[in-house]
């Protein structure tokens, strides 16, 4: 779908969707403007670095609302430079505008069924700011790093090697290679050259690994070696004859708190939602209306077994 399309969708649920876009931006809020909440945020007072785009009605339309707008583009869409649509999406603001317009000078706003979706997407509104302020208090980077101590003070150090290897096809090809690195040969040039293993185009290298990643056989050869040496006889596995050099020996480290982060963030994001509600269920009386006929588990579970 060209963007142009995808715009011009946007006006089939501009009503709906409309309250989405204004929301938290400087334009009036609808939601005000709806119910005459005067607890509804009050407008700010408009930057003088954020330029005014366009004028509806006497409305102001502000460079930061179109930037906006644009960050609420699927992915594949913002892949098109701002500039580029920007033309667009200020095209766009003022066809939602104009029809926020003719549904208040109609007043749209008071007819029966428009006030209960209103209120459904207030209640929407509402429950997720709570849970994203919420998420703000208990999910604080203070709180991830403590998890990341937790979640790594119980690592266990093991050696890993890193090593490059030369495969060949048949035992022969490998002692040859064997004496072409006994006569000063480079491992690495001569893995590029007769290696048929896919690690032949970086010279063999196999980067650091630990002891169970490899077949035993490898991984025998590959750590009996001392640092900087190759193997004095090919060792054969199931993928053919292996020249094996050990570069370097180390313990493994935790993954750093950089990596863990994201998965820890969300995480912990998701066990303190959980245990929000199991607390808000503790104090709540709730109570779940089965359809006739439907028997839950625990009554399946207490019902005694038919005999016969």
């Amino acid at each position: 779908m060209k963007i142009a399309n995808f715009l011009a969708f946007l006006i089939v649920a501009g009503v709906s969707l409309g309250i989405g876009y204004y929301v938290g931006s400087d334009m009036q809020n609808p939601l005000q403007q709806f119910t005459g909440d005067k607890t509804a945020p009050a407008d700010k007072a408009p930057d003088a670095s954020d330029m005014v785009v366009a004028t509806v009605n006497g409305t102001e339309i502000r460079e930061s609302e179109v930037l906006a707008m644009y960050e609420t583009l699927p992915e594949q869409y913002r892949q098109a430079p701002y500039p580029f649509v920007k033309p667009q999406l200020v095209e766009q603001m003022v066809n939602m505008k104009l029809v926020l317009d003719a549904a208040l000078a109609e007043e749209f706003q008071k007819q029966p069924e428009f006030m209960s979706e209103l209120s459904s997407t207030r209640d929407q509104i509402l429950q997720g700011y709570y849970i994203r302020k919420k998420i703000e208090e208990m999910v604080t980077d203070e709180a991830v790093k403590a998890e990341y101590e937790k979640v790594t003070q119980d690592f266990v150090p093991e050696q890993e090697v890193h090593a490059r290897h030369i495969l060949l096809k048949e035992e022969e090809e490998a002692k040859a290679v064997i004496e072409k690195l006994d006569a000063g040969g480079n491992f690495v040039e001569l893995a590029k050259e007769f290696s048929t293993g896919p690690s032949k185009t970086t010279g063999g290298d196999l980067g650091y690994f630990v002891k169970e990643r490899m077949v035993p056989e490898f991984a025998t050869a590959a750590f009996a070696l001392e640092k900087g040496a190759y193997t004095k006889e090919p060792v054969q596995t199931q993928f053919g004859w292996h020249v094996i050099l050990l570069e370097d020996r180390r313990d493994t480290q935790p993954p750093a708190f950089s990596e863990m982060e994201p998965q820890l963030r969300n995480t912990l994001t998701n066990n303190s939602v959980t245990g929000m509600l199991d607390k808000m269920k503790e104090g709540a009386t709730i109570s779940i209306v089965k359809p006739e006929g439907e028997t839950s588990e625990d009554e399946k579970k207490a019902e005694p077994e038919k005999e016969g």
